[in-house]
């Protein structure tokens, strides 16, 4: 009896590790999720801080835009990170970060 079990498992085993194998040459294992992060620059350039809201809604088509650029169809969604300015030459830029993820 103990052959025998021993024996179905090494064959479950090795089936396994074929099937798995198998998976992978033909490219169907599931790829890990991807992310990066990125600025969108505001048109505004005052040095009172704008509202989130309305940097966010300023700037999320470009994100969705830049995002998909990025990883097509795989593109799952941006996410506001943060909004941060650059002081130079007596103007101020300001940026929205985003977030984009993949599947």
């Amino acid at each position: 009896m103990r052959k025998k079990s021993g024996r179905t498992v090494r064959m479950t085993g090795g089936a396994l590790a074929l099937a798995l194998g198998a998976g992978v040459v033909l490219g169907t294992v599931p790829a890990q999720a991807d992310w990066y992060a990125y600025p969108i620059q505001l048109r505004y350039h005052g040095s009172a801080r704008p509202s989130d809201a309305a940097a966010q809604n300023e700037t999320r088509s470009a994100a969705d835009r830049e995002c998909v650029a990025k990883y097509g169809f795989r593109a799952r969604g941006v996410t506001p990170v943060g909004l941060v300015n650059n002081k130079h030459d007596g103007t101020v830029d300001w940026y929205q970060y985003w977030r984009c993820d993949s599947n």
